[in-house]
């Protein structure tokens, strides 16, 4: 398995959470603020806080490294350049 430099932030769920935001907040907003503007701006910043949370948890288990392990051996069997293209 090749050496990848762990990453601090994994990005991926900051849309996911701006979005699940988002529109819970303009539900929430209708309900206890009755504003939709300020519900959705709420539930903006909440599921953008959310998302970046989820982004820097830790816990890379094994299965990721056996991923990881899995993408290797393809590459070498099929001779197929890996995340830093053709070298």
């Amino acid at each position: 398995m090749t050496d990848r430099p762990r990453r601090r932030f994994d990005a991926t769920w900051l849309p996911f959470g701006m979005m699940l935001g988002f529109t819970v907040g303009i539900g929430v907003g209708l309900t206890a603020f009755d504003n939709l503007l300020l519900g959705a701006l709420v539930g903006f910043a909440v599921g953008t806080a959310l998302g970046i949370a989820l982004g820097f948890r830790g816990g890379r288990g094994s299965s990721v490294r056996d991923e990881d392990a899995e993408d290797d051996e393809y590459r070498r069997r099929h001779g197929d350049p890996g995340p830093g293209g053709p070298r």
